[in-house]
């Protein structure tokens, strides 16, 4: 037994020591702390000593041959030669940089253009940043040519697309698709658009007949997409006005403005926002309210501005409030367009803050500078003169009237040519020329009245007597219209909340009757019959 351990034990050394000696091994460059865990492995392994039994122990020991300690030793001197080698290696100082090559980035990061345009030249697209890399690469794949060994692709020999994940791959894909899907729903609406006209469309489109030429074809699809657009920047209804009321119709339509005009809105840190009504807009609308059918044209929507009215004008002056969708929207700018009005527009008069806002009727439009809440302003009363003159005098284009007093400002302008008027008329009140005396003011305005009205109502004074005393028409009318808006004011007065308490009551039934409507239909869609109906029948019933 103890011979064949020792012939094991000699095999073994004898195999670690060969081993040892390889030139292979010895060329191997292989980091410190792999040699040693190999040296420990190759280590013979250490038997545990068996139990003697008594006659083993009788018997003498078996001396082991001196080979086996050999390969052992060997080993070790091998290690030992491997980290000297390895030693110095790492040991070895850092080469030192030349400061003098690198660049100087004291002005910024130096342009890459250079080396970009000449990687292009070269049939390669340039990475910034990468010179030292490719170096690098191309220096091993030197050694690896020199030596035999790797083999595959580099980077940059691959195209493109190869690095490119599948995620971004589906993206494009679905991209590509979004694209033709939207080509073709644009040829299809293209091709739906320019279908022929229906009888209601041919009554709007006279000049564009049907017929399957491309011309046509395309003219027809032009029109119909135009039609969809001018939708929302179009007036809400072709006629913005019913037609006049033979019963209380005016023979003048006077449109005014909401902001900066009649209010005047600011925001203020200590008080938020405030509104103020400015002053003399009460008279102003119910003086004039006898003689023009007033409209309010405000650019402000009906959501913001109906309240802000309603509170203005509890009595209703105000005949038919116009909000912003009542306007028209063309090159940014919001426009007044008067000729959706239902109106004669040689009788239409608009004041208004903004000259863009009138552009289609200038000619039509008297321009007020903006109330920035000034509590003695009295601009906009100074014009109630001038326009009860023209209801007086009866003209029967406005636009003419307007027309000369462009560039200037009107109450002053009115009260100067008024007092010429007024001067020339006690000359010819003097030398009994009544006749000439009723034109002499329209004269200095160049133009002539159709048909004055100085008609004498009852409890007036006749009109020839009242040109005798020196008066003028303009006085005859004035008189008559601040009677009736004294009388208008006690009115007020006595039947105001009256008025008011039944228009809120009016207001409230139709509210009512509104819901009930509602509610009738949307029970009707289940089937179940509403309230109203329940009671109808009990009605019935009984």
């Amino acid at each position: 037994m103890m011979l064949s351990r020792a012939a094991v034990r000699s095999i073994a050394g004898a195999r670690v020591a060969a081993h040892a000696a390889s030139p292979l091994l010895s060329q191997r460059t292989l980091p410190a702390v792999w040699a040693r865990s190999m040296a420990n492995d190759n280590k013979p392994p250490k038997f545990t000593k068996p139990e003697s039994t008594p006659q083993q122990q009788a018997t003498p020991k078996a001396t082991e041959p001196a080979e086996t300690k050999i390969p052992a030793e060997k080993a070790q001197e091998q290690q030992q030669q491997q980290q000297q080698q390895q030693a110095p290696a790492e040991s070895e100082p850092e080469p030192e940089i030349d400061l003098s090559k690198l660049p100087d980035l004291r002005g910024g990061i130096p342009t890459t253009l250079e080396y970009e345009m000449a990687q292009k030249e070269a049939g390669k697209k340039p990475v910034a940043g990468e010179e030292a890399e490719t170096q690098a690469e191309g220096a091993e794949g030197a050694e690896a040519a020199a030596s035999g060994s790797g083999g595959g692709r580099k980077k940059g020999q691959l195209p493109d697309s190869a690095y490119v994940s599948s995620t971004e791959k589906r993206r494009q894909k679905m991209a590509n698709w979004a694209f033709i899907a939207a080509g073709l729903a644009l040829v299809g609406g293209t091709v739906y658009l320019g279908r022929e006209w229906e009888e209601e469309e041919m009554e709007k489109h006279h000049d564009i007949p049907n017929g399957w030429g491309l011309g046509l074809w395309w003219k027809r699809a032009k029109a119909r997409m135009t039609g969809t657009v001018s939708y929302y920047q179009e007036p809400a209804f072709e006629k913005l006005l019913p037609d006049p009321d033979p019963s209380f119709e005016r023979p003048y339509t006077l449109c005014i403005s909401l902001e900066d005009m009649l209010v005047h809105s600011e925001w203020t840190r200590d008080q938020g926002w405030r509104l103020a009504k400015r002053p003399g807009v009460d008279y102003f609308l119910r003086y004039l309210s006898q003689y023009y059918e007033i409209v309010l044209f405000t650019s402000v929507p009906f959501a913001n501005a109906e309240p802000i009215v309603r509170k203005m004008d509890p009595y209703r002056f105000i005949m038919w409030p116009l909000f912003r969708e009542a306007t028209k929207y063309k090159d940014g700018e919001i426009i007044k367009d008067l000729s959706y009005l239902n109106r004669d527009l040689s009788k239409v008069i608009i004041i208004d803050t903004n000259a863009q806002h009138v552009r289609a009727q200038p000619e039509n439009a008297i321009i007020l500078p903006k109330w920035k809440g000034d509590p003695k302003d009295n601009e906009l009363v100074s014009l109630v003169p001038f326009l009860e003159f023209i209801y007086a005098m009866n003209y029967g284009d406005v636009r003419k009237v307007l027309k000369s007093f462009e560039g200037q400002h009107i109450p002053t302008e009115f009260a100067r040519r008024e007092a010429i008027a007024r001067a020339e008329h006690n000359k010819l009140v003097a030398a009994k020329a009544k006749k000439a005396g009723l034109g002499s003011l329209g004269a200095r305005f160049g133009i002539k009245p159709s048909k004055l009205n100085p008609m004498a109502m009852e409890g007036e004074e006749d009109p020839a007597e009242a040109f005798a005393k020196g008066k003028m028409i303009q006085d005859i009318q004035r008189e008559r219209g601040m009677r009736n808006y004294l009388a208008m004011e006690e009115e007020i007065k006595k039947n105001g909340e009256m008025w008011l308490k039944m228009e809120q009551e009016a207001q409230e039934k139709a509210q009512k009757e509104m819901m009930q409507n509602m509610q009738s239909s949307v029970f009707g869609w289940f089937g179940t019959p509403s309230d109203k109906q329940q009671s109808g029948e009990s009605e019935k019933k009984a």
